[in-house]
């Protein structure tokens, strides 16, 4: 491991801002997690500015090819600089839940002070302040360390010890790593995840292990969802534009089903909705959509209808036994992400199979998707082909494959 150079980068927070207006100062650093303090931990931060308490210095990561043009990306502080001390001196948040200041300092602590000099900032921004307070926010000096083109490994390794030791999530780790993280990030924005997750979800990257697990579902013939698979493979793959797409479509699809299902004010389509988009359920259903929409057989409607019908389970979120089990047992691992994906394939085009059979219109509930599997189900004339209700009898259905999804060539 290299030997760094330690350099004191002492700086009032108003400067900070206007570095970070300037472009700067860098907080995307993929060891720096996503912003998750409250207001109440943002309001402590800056009240301990107001009355001089210390905050812990924060580290970064000069990078640069010429000394004209430097760029102060964060590795420590993102959450007190970016999270707090930036958008307070913006006025983005007023003050909650912090002790009244005593600007008395004639007084040994707040009884024997002067009432007038006793100041509630809570609720207040920071051009609500009386101004000698300001002074002392966008005057507070902040402690900032930096080291000059420290790699990603190395930056990795100070992050853990400045952490006591505390690991990283997997999902952390594994997106560190990640050759393709910028367009990872980038499918991660997609609005489905937006609609679908809370943001304390987003902070902890939910949206892009979703992302990591629906590339590799896609691209694995074995596919499985435990970390030790998962992150040597993606240090080392490339994600394309194509498999980018074909991701981002997918995602198009099941929004589009779910925004049905969430539209009909029918309590069972709300269930149903809330089971698609649940991370491991929306995974395993992208192989078949992905299918259906390469052969040019995608119909929403027929999706919809057989959402409801597929989940629909009472005491678990599928009537698939084999599906319910594989999800519930080492739900990662290959063989369960097998069943599932088996499961899955095997109703649908079973479900596909009899709908299609059927002289009617597509269903669109769930009493009419009942209805027209009970009538499959005691018709004895029902229209179907011969072979298909054998192949249905004897649940030799054909298996779908993921022939035109492109895949990866992880050698590289």
């Amino acid at each position: 491991m290299k030997v760094y150079e330690k350099k004191l980068f002492p700086r009032r927070s108003n400067e900070l801002v206007k570095m970070n207006k300037d472009g700067k100062l860098s907080f995307d650093n993929a060891v720096q997690r996503n912003l998750g303090w409250d207001d109440n931990q943002k309001s402590l931060l800056i009240h301990s500015m107001i009355i001089d308490f210390p905050i812990p210095p924060m580290y970064c990561n000069c990078l640069f090819e010429d000394n004209k043009c430097k760029i102060y990306d964060f590795l420590d502080g993102k959450q007190r600089t970016l999270g707090a001390i930036i958008p307070f001196l913006n006025d983005e948040f007023a003050l909650v839940g912090v002790p009244v200041v005593n600007m008395d300092e004639n007084s040994d602590d707040d009884d024997s002070a002067d009432p007038e000099k006793l100041i509630d900032v809570n609720g207040l921004k920071y051009s609500q302040l009386p101004e000698e307070i300001r002074d002392k926010v966008k005057n507070f000096s902040v402690t900032v360390y930096y080291y000059e083109n420290m790699t990603q490994e190395d930056a990795e390794e100070m992050i853990s010890r400045l952490n006591n030791g505390k690991s990283f999530t997997a999902i952390e780790l594994t997106r560190i790593k990640a050759k393709s993280l910028d367009i990872i990030k980038e499918i991660g924005k997609h609005k489905i995840f937006n609609l679908t997750l809370t943001e304390k979800a987003m902070n902890k990257y939910t949206n892009e292990d979703i992302v990591i697990k629906s590339w590799v579902i896609l691209n694995s013939d074995n596919p499985s969802f435990e970390t030790k698979q998962i992150r040597p493979i993606l240090e080392s793959a490339e994600i394309t534009l194509e498999q980018a797409k074909v991701i981002t479509t997918v995602y198009d699809k099941v929004l589009e089903v779910y925004t049905i299902l969430t539209s009909t004010g029918d309590k069972h389509d709300s269930k149903v909705a809330k089971r698609l988009i649940t991370r491991t359920h929306l995974v395993s259903i992208m192989p078949t959509v992905a299918k259906l929409i390469a052969d040019d057989n995608w119909n929403t409607e027929k999706f919809v209808a057989w959402c409801r019908k597929f989940f629909a389970g009472t005491k678990s979120a599928t009537i698939s036994d084999s599906y319910n089990e594989a999800a519930r047992i080492s739900s990662g691992k290959i063989e369960s992400v097998r069943k599932r994906l088996n499961a899955i394939r095997d109703d649908y085009t079973a479900f596909a199979w009899v709908i299609k059979s059927q002289p009617m219109a597509e269903p669109k509930t769930y009493e009419e998707v009942k209805n027209v599997l009970d009538e499959f189900k005691n018709e004895d004339n029902v229209n179907v082909d011969e072979e298909i209700q054998s192949e249905l009898e004897s649940n030799e259905i054909p298996e779908l494959t993921l022939e035109d999804i492109p895949d990866v060539d992880l050698s590289n």
